[in-house]
């Protein structure tokens, strides 16, 4: 194996983090397929899913840490829940600060991935418009207008959707972030083995 799947993402705070381990706790009932934890499965937002071989993860961290050290801490507001394909998420507003940050990343790593992970070949062949053209030219569909900043709290295992009208306010999950990360994925789009991280600790980032 010289090339993983990997997300890079923000991490929110102790606090936060904590909130959203004990929130995926008490959706285990419902049947899932993970539960959010400090060590396997990461509370975090996804800023880009993409491939990168073993070789090229020197320079990723290198390029992160720099991004890191010139960008401030996000705050985010949770605004809602949304479910599709058995996934609950809380989706946060998509701010100017966390779509800039976004392109930094990508315009940093696109040019060292290594094509595309396996599940988007898949969803390359059949893809159209926007989605075709962001895969085509980041390897990753869920960019600029089409990036959904949000925090995944579960999977459920048969797919199903639950009322969230039962869960807290989706407010809950608002806060800060604040750490830049590199994680090796895992199936459902969890981060299963931390590469690095680095402290969002600079002024905004222009």
């Amino acid at each position: 194996m010289n090339s993983i799947p990997c997300d890079i993402v923000i991490l929110p705070t102790p606090e936060l983090t904590k909130e959203a381990i004990a929130s995926s706790i008490r959706l285990e009932q419902y049947g899932t397929l993970f539960i959010l934890q400090n060590d396997t499965y990461v509370p975090h937002v996804s800023l880009y899913m993409t491939q990168l071989k073993i070789s090229s993860l020197a320079k990723a961290k290198e390029l992160l840490a720099d991004i890191a050290t010139r960008t401030s801490t996000l705050s985010l507001v949770a605004t809602d829940y949304s479910q599709t394909e058995g996934y609950i998420d809380a989706d946060y507003l998509r701010t100017n600060e966390i779509a800039h940050l976004q392109m930094r990343v990508i315009d940093a790593i696109n040019p060292i991935r290594d094509g595309m992970r396996e599940k988007d070949k898949t969803r390359m062949l059949a893809a159209t418009g926007k989605v075709r053209e962001n895969l085509k030219k980041y390897g990753y569909r869920g960019v600029g207008e089409l990036f959904r900043p949000h925090m995944t709290l579960t999977r459920f295992d048969d797919s199903k959707a639950i009322d969230t009208g039962t869960l807290s306010e989706p407010s809950q999950f608002s806060g800060q972030f604040i750490k830049l990360g590199l994680f090796e994925m895992g199936d459902n789009g969890t981060c299963v083995r931390k590469i690095a991280e680095f402290k969002l600790e600079g002024k905004v980032y222009v």
